[in-house]
C-alpha cells in the first residue's frame, strides 16, 4: 500500500494497478482534470476515444503521471473528494474468489485515498464537479 511519505507521483505511480482496476466514472475524474487545467481538450478526447475505461483509466493516468507531481496531486484531490462516484467498494465475499477477496481486503481504495496528507491550500479548495 502506498505510504504517507511519497510524493503525490509516487502514490500514484505505485497504486497504479488498483487504480485501473477499480476507479470509476471516469467522465467525473476527466471533466475535474480538464476544468483544473491539468488535461487540455485533445487529450480528453483520446482518452474518451480508448475502447473501454481500462484503457481510459490507464490513459488518464499516463497523462498526468507524464506532467508530474502537481498534476498528480490534483488527480488525488480530484478521486479524494468525489470518491462516492470514482471509487468502487470491493464485492460481496459469495462474488467474488477467495484471492480477490484476500486482495481486496489488503488494498482499499477508500482507506488508500485518506492516507494521503493533502495540504489545506486554498487554491486546492475550488468546486469539483461531483
Amino acid at each position: 500500500m502506498a505510504c504517507a511519505s511519497q510524493s503525490a507521483l509516487e502514490y500514484v505511480t505505485n497504486s497504479r494497478v488498483h487504480l485501473v482496476g477499480e476507479l470509476r466514472s471516469l467522465s467525473v475524474i476527466l471533466e475535474n482534470l480538464y476544468q483544473q487545467g491539468v488535461l487540455v481538450d485533445e487529450e480528453v478526447s483520446k482518452i474518451k476515444a480508448e475502447k473501454d475505461d481500462y484503457d481510459r483509466t490507464r490513459a488518464i493516468l499516463n497523462s498526468v503521471t507524464r506532467k508530474g507531481e502537481a498534476a498528480c496531486y490534483k488527480l488525488l484531490r480530484i478521486i479524494d473528494l468525489t470518491r462516492r462516484r470514482t471509487l468502487e467498494r470491493p464485492a460481496p465475499f459469495s462474488r467474488i474468489s477467495h484471492e480477490a477477496s484476500t486482495e481486496a481486503k489488503r488494498f482499499d481504495l477508500h482507506h488508500w485515498i485518506s492516507c494521503f496528507p493533502f495540504k489545506e491550500d486554498e487554491e486546492m479548495n475550488v468546486n469539483y464537479i461531483q
